[in-house]
């Protein structure tokens, strides 16, 4: 069933339980990361970043995926990850999404919170709900060099003043490829959790560890980003198909469709979403 991201954080946080975004690309990642979800019986999200987007046409994902969460036995929110520019967010809350992210992180804290404000009330009328940043999480470019993290006496002012549904924070995580081993800043997430009933996000979720996942939802994360780890599944799943056995593109999709079940079960298992649907 197709439902919203406040909804399924709500629960999340009232349960204790984290609840994965998974970034697609294609078909086969969609339904692989739901047939994940209804095997675990656990409530997911099914997100496009802009960047993604600049490759397959925001209608067509929305087709496909709504397609996919009508039909499925859980609850299932469309979230656009990253939305940059604001006419590029508003078409997405007009075109289907459920959930929006505006990152607005890289700039000043003021026009952070003035761009997310006005871009919440106006998703709240079309019932879709938004995620902000506060702090910044970096790109996997050499030209975001600007990590910063959140500083939990800013969060009650941000989430008061801006409505957010849901919060993405910095406490450690980088998006991409890790170069070195993340150190995750579990104080800061739990001094967080203290001053907030907000959905807290982390991003950056793939190349973590299982115990840096169960900590952080343990600590008060609800909702984890994840792409790299799925999407190299899968596209190493039809690299592997085509070397071995033949290269008949309704084989590879099957391939393709059951690594990143696979993948997307893995990461699943860890966030103690199992049988919360």
């Amino acid at each position: 069933m197709l439902v919203t991201m406040r909804e399924i954080l709500q629960d999340a946080r009232v349960r204790h339980y984290g609840v994965g975004m998974f970034n697609t690309f294609s078909v086969e990642m969609a339904l692989g990361v739901m047939d994940a979800a209804e095997e675990l019986k656990a409530p997911v999200i099914i997100g496009s970043a802009e960047g993604l987007l600049n490759c397959c046409d925001m209608e067509l994902i929305v087709s496909m995926v709504g397609c996919i969460a009508r039909r499925a036995k859980v609850p299932v929110a469309l979230h656009l990850d990253h939305g940059f520019t604001e006419s590029l967010v508003r078409k997405a809350i007009e075109s289907g999404f459920t959930s929006v992210m505006y990152d607005r992180s890289e700039t000043p804290y003021e026009e952070n919170v003035k761009c997310l404000a006005e871009m919440t009330e106006y998703a709240h009328k079309h019932n879709v709900s938004v995620e902000g940043e506060l702090g910044h999480v970096v790109f996997d470019n050499p030209e975001d060099t600007g990590y910063a993290y959140t500083r939990p006496e800013e969060v009650t002012d941000f989430v008061a003043r801006t409505h957010v549904d849901a919060l993405a924070i910095a406490i450690g995580t980088a998006h991409g490829v890790y170069k070195e081993t993340p150190v995750l800043d579990l104080e800061r997430l739990r001094a967080i959790r203290k001053v907030t009933d907000v959905g807290l996000v982390l991003h950056g979720g793939s190349g973590l560890s299982d115990d840096d996942f169960r900590n952080v939802v343990r600590d008060g994360i609800q909702k984890i980003n994840i792409y790299t780890d799925v999407s190299f599944a899968t596209s190493q799943a039809a690299h592997d198909w085509v070397e071995t056995h033949d290269k008949k593109i309704e084989n590879v999709s099957v391939a393709m469709r059951a690594a990143a079940r696979e993948a997307a079960l893995q990461k699943l298992r860890l966030f103690n979403c199992e049988g919360k649907a």
